[in-house]
C-alpha cells in the first residue's frame, strides 16, 4: 500500500489538518500558522490515522435552514467543516471542528485499515474504501452501513465522486461503479503500478453532474512519475489516458483547480518540490505535459552556513488564484501564500529555517542556569548518610592508591605486553557518494574510478539503490556511453548497468523518451551480436577439421611402426629377370634363411613324389597296352 501522510487542508484554505504517528489530530489555521486544536482520541495508540478528508462546506447563514441535532449522531447543520477520519482498525471518525470532539465514530464496516473516505457535497453520506477489498456506503447522522460491496479482488487505495450517482475506485486498475446497480460500467488501466489517489475535474466540487459522460479525472500511481488525465466515456471502448503530466519524481500530494477548459494542477514530489501544470482540454495530446513553474525552497545561509532546501510538505491552489505552501516540519509547519508567476519556469524562495527560527526567538527562555551551591548544603550520600559538601568532593578526587589493588591488578599495571585491540579497517558496503559526486560534476575520473574498478555485487547492488532518484537518468546515460565505446572494461560496465534496469525499473519505464536514450546502447549490442551465429558455425568446422587432421596424424603413426613385409614369399623359376630383382630386395635374417630351407626341403620332396606319380602312371598304361 502506498504510504500517504495524513495531512490535508481546507478547499476554502482557511485550516489544515494533521494526524500524527501517535494519532493526535492538529488543526492549525493557514492565515498565521496558529494551533488552533488538538485532539488525542480514546483510541489513538491502537488505531491511529490512515487518512483524512474535508467535509462539504456547510453555511450556517443559509436563510430559512434551522438547526437540527439528533442524539448519538452530528448536528451537520450547525458545523462549518467536518473532518472524516480513517483509522488502521477499519473504524472512521466524524470530527468536529467546531465542538472540537469526535461527534460519531462509525464501526462494524472494515475489517481492514481504511485508505480513503469520500464525502458526498449534497447529501448526509461518505463513502469508504479499504485494504479488505472492500467499498462502503456510510449515512453520517445515523453512523449505519447503507451499502457493502467487494470493490477489487486486492486492496482498494483511493475513491471520488464524478458523477451523482457515480463513483471511481482505483486499486491495479480504475473501476467505473454505478450507484443504483453496483456494477462496473467501464475500467481503466494504463499504470503499472497500484493507483493511490483519484482526483475529479468538476468546475465546482460541491456540484456534481447528473451523468459521468465528459467528466475528466486524475489519477497517479506508486513510484510513477506520470500523472494521467482520463475521459469518462462509457460508449467507448477506448481506455488510454487523455493526457499525461510528467513529473521528474513520484508525487506525494496532488491539488487541482478547473477554469473552464483550462486545468491548473499543483504537485508535491518526494524530494520537497512543487510542479506547477497548465493545460487546457481539448483532446488527446501525445507527448508528456511539462510543468511550467518549479517551485523550491531554501535557506538563507549566512556566512558560517551553507544553504540547504526547506522541505514542502503540502500545496494547495486557492481561490484567489494564490498556491498556499506549507513547508517545514510536522510539529511546527510554517504557512504562506505565494503569487504564481507563469513567466519564469523556476522560483526559489529564501526563507529561514522553520527550526532555527524558533530558537532565535526563544534562546533566552531555552538558556539553563545552574544554581550556585555553597559549601554549608548538606548532600545526602547514596546509602542514606549525611555528608557535607567540601568533604564529599574531596572523597571523589581520592584516586586508588597501590596498596588497594590485588596482585592480578598490580602485574597488568606493569605488564609490558599489554594486549593490543585490533581494530579492523571499517569497511564501505557504498559508493554512492562518489558516484554521486562524480555525475553531478561530470568528472570522468571519478567516474572511471568507481565503474571501471573490479567491485562486488554486494556493493553495485547498495550502491544502485541508495543512489538519489535526480542521479539515475545521468548514471544510464553515461553507463550507455560507456558501453558503445570499444573497453576492455565492458563488462564491469555491463554489470553496472544490469544492475541499475533491474533495481530501478518502475521508475525508468515512465520515462517516454528512455527508448531514444537507449537506442545506442541498442544499436552497439545488435552489432555486436549480430556475428554471434556465424562465428559459432565457423567455430564448429574449425574445431571438426582440427579434430579429423589430429586423427589422421594419428593414423599415419601407427602405420609407420607396422612391418608391412610379407611373411612367405614363392618363386617358380630362376631367371635372369628374377636374379635381378632378387638382387635389388634387401637382405634377411638368419630367421629368414633358415625358412627358406625349411621351404625348399619342403617344395623338394613335393616334387619328388609328383616325378615318382607321373613315372608310376606310365607304366600302368604300358602294361595295359601289352595286356590289350
Amino acid at each position: 500500500m502506498a504510504t500517504i501522510i495524513p495531512f490535508a487542508i481546507s478547499d476554502n484554505s482557511q485550516y489544515s489538518i494533521y494526524s500524527s504517528p501517535d494519532g493526535v489530530l492538529k488543526l492549525w489555521e493557514a492565515d498565521n500558522g496558529v494551533l488552533k486544536q488538538e485532539y488525542t482520541p480514546s483510541a489513538h495508540l491502537s488505531a491511529t490515522c490512515t487518512c483524512l478528508s474535508w467535509g462539504p462546506k456547510r453555511n450556517l447563514d443559509t436563510p430559512g435552514r434551522k438547526k437540527r441535532r439528533k442524539s448519538g449522531g452530528v448536528a451537520i447543520t450547525e458545523q462549518y467543516d467536518l473532518i472524516a477520519v480513517g483509522t488502521t482498525a477499519g473504524s472512521i471518525l466524524i470530527y468536529s471542528i467546531v465542538k472540537g470532539d469526535v461527534k460519531t465514530i462509525m464501526e462494524e464496516g472494515h475489517s481492514d485499515s481504511v485508505s480513503d473516505v469520500c464525502w458526498h457535497p449534497e447529501n448526509n453520506t461518505i463513502f469508504s474504501c479499504s485494504c479488505d477489498r472492500h467499498i462502503i456506503h456510510w449515512d453520517v447522522i445515523s453512523g449505519k452501513v447503507k451499502h457493502k460491496w467487494k470493490g477489487d479482488s486486492g486492496s482498494i487505495h483511493s475513491i471520488c465522486l464524478c458523477a451523482q450517482n457515480h463513483l471511481l475506485s482505483s486499486g491495479r486498475s480504475i473501476k467505473l461503479w454505478d450507484l443504483e446497480t453496483y456494477s462496473v460500467l467501464k475500467k481503466f488501466t494504463g499504470h503499472a503500478t497500484e493507483v493511490f489517489r483519484l482526483l475529479p475535474i468538476l468546475s465546482n466540487p460541491t456540484e456534481l453532474p447528473d451523468s459521468p459522460e465528459g467528466v475528466y479525472f486524475l489519477s497517479a500511481a506508486l513510484n510513477d512519475r506520470l500523472v494521467n488525465v482520463w475521459q469518462v466515456n462509457t460508449a467507448v471502448k477506448d481506455k488510454s489516458s487523455t493526457a499525461t503530466f510528467s513529473l521528474p519524481e513520484d508525487p506525494v500530494m496532488l491539488d487541482l483547480r478547473k477554469n473552464q477548459d483550462e486545468v491548473v494542477l499543483a504537485a508535491v514530489t518526494r524530494s520537497g518540490q512543487v510542479l506547477i501544470f497548465d493545460h487546457t482540454m481539448n483532446g488527446k495530446v501525445k507527448k508528456p505535459l511539462k510543468p511550467k513553474l518549479t517551485i523550491q525552497i531554501a535557506s538563507s545561509g549566512g556566512s558560517d552556513s551553507v544553504p540547504k532546501p526547506i522541505q514542502v510538505l503540502a500545496s494547495h491552489l486557492c481561490e484567489d488564484q494564490r498556491l498556499l505552501i506549507v513547508y517545514g516540519n510536522y510539529l511546527k509547519p510554517v504557512f504562506e501564500k505565494v503569487e504564481l508567476d507563469m513567466t519564469s519556469s523556476d522560483m526559489c524562495l529564501i526563507r529561514d529555517e522553520p527550526i532555527l527560527s524558533t530558537m532565535k526567538q526563544q534562546g533566552d527562555v531555552a538558556k539553563v542556569k545552574t544554581p550556585t551551591v555553597t559549601n554549608d548544603v548538606t548532600v545526602l550520600a547514596p546509602e542514606n548518610t549525611v555528608a557535607s559538601g567540601p568533604s564529599l568532593k574531596e572523597k571523589r578526587k581520592r584516586k586508588p592508591s597501590v596498596s588497594d589493588m590485588n596482585m592480578e591488578e598490580r602485574l597488568n599495571a606493569i605488564s609490558i605486553n599489554k594486549p593490543e585491540t585490533l581494530k579492523e579497517p571499517p569497511k564501505a558496503d557504498t559508493l554512492v557518494r562518489l558516484l554521486t559526486q562524480g555525475l553531478q560534476s561530470d568528472d570522468k575520473n571519478i567516474l572511471k574510478s568507481v565503474l571501471g574498478r573490479p567491485t562486488s555485487d554486494t556493493i553495485i547492488t547498495n550502491t544502485i539503490k541508495m543512489l538519489p532518484v535526480q542521479a539515475i537518468i545521468p548514471l544510464v546515460k553515461e553507463l550507455t556511453n560507456c558501453v558503445a565505446e570499444p573497453s576492455e572494461k565492458g563488462a564491469l560496465y555491463i554489470k553496472w548497468l544490469k544492475t541499475l534496469l533491474t533495481v530501478h525499473t518502475s521508475y525508468l519505464i515512465t520515462f517516454p523518451d528512455m527508448v531514444d536514450n537507449l537506442s545506442a546502447l541498442y544499436q552497439s549490442m545488435d552489432s555486436r551480436t549480430r556475428l554471434v551465429d556465424r562465428l559459432s558455425k565457423l567455430k564448429g568446422k574449425l574445431e571438426l577439421m582440427l579434430s579429423q587432421i589430429a586423427s589422421q596424424s594419428q593414423q599415419g603413426e601407427e602405420d609407420v611402426s607396422v612391418d608391412q613385409r610379407p611373411l612367405l614369399m614363392y618363386q617358380e623359376e630362376s631367371s635372369d629377370d628374377d636374379m635381378a630383382i632378387d638382387n635389388l630386395m634387401p637382405e634377411r635374417s638368419d630367421t629368414e634363411d633358415f625358412d627358406d630351407l625349411f621351404l625348399s626341403d619342403t617344395e623338394a620332396a613335393t616334387d619328388t613324389a609328383q616325378v615318382n606319380g607321373t613315372e608310376e602312371d606310365e607304366e600302368e598304361e604300358e602294361e595295359d597296352m601289352e595286356s590289350d
